[in-house]
């Protein structure tokens, strides 16, 4: 009886390993900036597109403008352009930009019939790039 008593414990403990093996074995690294263009902008300027080069872009990756995510698209692993509109640019001042690459793999739930709970395993998580600094000249 004992012996029986376990194996549902332990075919559920070998399910939970693996899952979590295959949610987050390898995470992606930071995104890294390498340059904006343009460096600057004249305060009361209309719209405009930021070019952002750099690594490990990902198809999701946001550009962050002073603290908030901007309409970014893909251009590769190396570059995203994103639309900074004419409101972010109204003041001049410097602001800082930098890349957002949410969490990968989201979260796995799995309900098995002998659990109590739902098995939860978390993927990876969200990472920031370094932060490069934009002038909004006078």
């Amino acid at each position: 009886m004992a012996t029986m008593a376990r194996s549902p414990f332990l075919a559920v403990l070998a399910i939970a390993l693996a899952v979590t093996a295959l949610s987050c074995g390898s995470c992606p690294p930071a995104p890294t900036v390498a340059a904006i263009s343009p460096s600057s902008a004249t305060a009361g300027s209309s719209q405009f597109l930021l070019t952002v080069n750099g690594n490990d872009f990902r198809s999701y990756s946001l550009v962050v403008w002073n603290g908030s995510f901007q309409v970014t698209s893909f251009v590769n692993s190396h570059q995203l352009v994103a639309v900074v509109p004419a409101a972010e640019i109204a003041q001049p001042g410097t602001v800082l930009v930098l890349v957002f690459n949410p969490p990968e793999g989201g979260t796995t739930f799995g309900g098995i019939g002998i659990m109590s709970k739902p098995l939860s395993i978390t993927g990876c998580g969200s990472k920031n790039s370094n932060a490069v600094s934009f002038t909004i000249k006078p």
